[in-house]
């Protein structure tokens, strides 16, 4: 059976290529990320057996309200379903091991670690020829709808996709969206937790001499706040008097912070950092960075109507958020994080106005409706290109 099963993907592949097919390009990274897959021995574990990763996509399927769906681990060659719902006998035969280049997941592989959505897989360009095989067998179970959250290692790299499908098109909103992503982040911490090799290989990739550990976070929001024309006051100032209105803004933002539930990062000079949705893992973190923002901008009003009252100047503050993934941990004795996310949080902030709430449209797509957004501005950040910049309105 295995043997025919390999005979029908060549010939599939052949055909559709063809078509004009192209598979999705290998990663950068893809010898530490073949690594990594080999290093947990996830290939070779039956977890469709053990209930604690059977019942995944069925929980994923009913979240999502789709027909069906699956773990899958993409290799070098293949990609690998190892637990599955919805799948009939046939689709169980076909879905188990395909040829890597007739893999949606392997496209997540290369999706700056979001989670991919096809609305309609017959009209996208990287999915289309598949239907115009004009196979009944691929017609039946081959389906309209994908959305594939990636599933991260701690070390940072895509093993594959935890994924939906749909018989028919359909969309799918941002809040069921971010419920995959977090599943797929669930079941990789589960099963790193079972395999104390892998977990003891993470700490051995720090030297003692760098005392660096660190996480891997596929979604966190991102708090930039500095104050404007800081330099010009420190020309006007007594370090002294500095020094105390610094400790006050800051100590007041710590307070806000802690309030949300959120976690401080750093002081840079004037620049305040924060984050939310690190250490503990929820979809809400994002409207309590905005909510505490909210706070921090009422707090700077208030100091002002007292700086005002004894003839001082006002102090004004830019801020802006940003949401995607970061690494977070220590170095020595001071917690920190980096990556993509706190470098366009931070340019945000540099770009966006004055007393406002800045935010990228990553930090739109998981706020609630409820929120009152418009539309500011597009920027062009360096080795980034185009970003829109909306404002919360209170």
């Amino acid at each position: 059976m295995k043997f025919l099963q390999k005979a029908f993907n060549k010939h599939l592949v052949n055909k559709i290529t063809e078509l004009g097919h192209k598979p999705a390009p290998k990663p950068e990274n893809e010898e530490s990320r073949l690594k990594d897959i080999k290093d947990l021995k996830i290939i070779e574990e039956n977890i469709d057996k053990s209930k604690r990763f059977s019942s995944f996509p069925r929980l994923a399927a009913a979240l999502t309200e789709c027909d069906k769906a699956a773990i899958n681990i993409v290799d070098d060659t293949v990609q690998h379903c190892k637990v599955n719902y919805g799948m009939d006998v046939v689709e169980n035969m076909m879905m188990k091991e395909i040829p890597r280049e007739l893999s949606i997941c392997a496209h997540v592989l290369n999706n700056a670690s979001k989670p991919l959505v096809i609305n309609d897989l017959t009209k996208d360009s990287r999915t289309k020829h598949v239907f115009e095989l004009d196979n009944p067998i691929i017609n039946k179970s081959f389906p309209k709808f994908y959305a594939g959250s990636p599933i991260i290692t701690s070390n940072g790299y895509i093993l594959g996709s935890f994924c939906v499908f749909n018989s028919e098109p359909k969309l799918l909103d941002n809040s069921k969206i971010e419920g995959l992503r977090m599943l797929a982040d669930q079941f990789i911490d589960l099963y790193e937790s079972t395999k104390d090799e892998y977990k003891k290989g993470i700490k051995s990739n720090h030297t003692k001499e760098e005392k660096v550990s660190g996480e891997y976070f596929s979604s966190s929001t991102v708090l930039f706040c500095d104050f404007v024309g800081f330099t010009k006051k420190t020309e006007k100032m007594q370090p002294g008097e500095l020094v105390e209105i610094l400790d006050t803004f800051f100590n007041g933002f710590d307070k806000i912070i802690e309030r949300f539930e959120l976690k401080k990062v750093k002081t840079i000079g004037d620049a305040y950092m924060a984050v939310g949705g690190i250490p503990d893992l929820n979809s809400n973190h994002a409207e309590r960075v905005v909510l505490a923002s909210k706070e921090i901008i009422n707090f700077v009003t208030g100091i002002n109507f007292q700086q005002e009252a004894i003839g001082n100047e006002s102090w004004h503050v830019r801020i802006g958020i940003h949401s995607g993934p970061v690494i977070a941990g220590n170095t020595s004795s001071n917690f920190d994080i980096w990556g993509d996310t706190v470098n366009i949080a931070s340019r945000l902030e540099s770009s966006g106005e004055v007393m406002k709430i800045n935010i990228s449209e990553e930090v739109k797509k998981l706020l609630p409706s409820s929120f009152n957004i418009s539309n500011q501005k597009t920027v062009h950040l360096k080795n980034k290109g185009d970003f829109e910049i909306y404002s919360i309105d209170f």
